[in-house]
């Protein structure tokens, strides 16, 4: 199994994720970032706001960015913005 660091970018913050998790692999680790943001969203919603341009960066062992996971791709929109 891999090590994936999970790094949060949100509103112009970065939050490092210093120990990461065991995967079996990257789909996993992207299920994982999807799961993730997802909770963060419902977090936000409960308190009256959201951020879809925030995203989930999922790095290797070296530092190296394999994948980004952006909010807005985590969910699916529907309706009309439009009234």
């Amino acid at each position: 199994m891999a090590r994936y660091f999970f790094d949060l970018h949100e509103c112009g913050s970065v939050t490092r994720d210093p120990e990461g998790q065991e995967l079996p692999d990257i789909d996993v680790a992207r299920e994982t970032a999807i799961e993730s943001a997802r909770a963060i969203m419902c977090y936000e919603l409960s308190h009256g706001h959201l951020c879809l341009s925030c995203h989930i960066d999922i790095n290797d062992n070296e530092g190296r960015n394999l994948e980004r996971v952006a909010f807005r791709d985590s969910v699916e929109i529907s309706g009309s913005s439009a009234s």
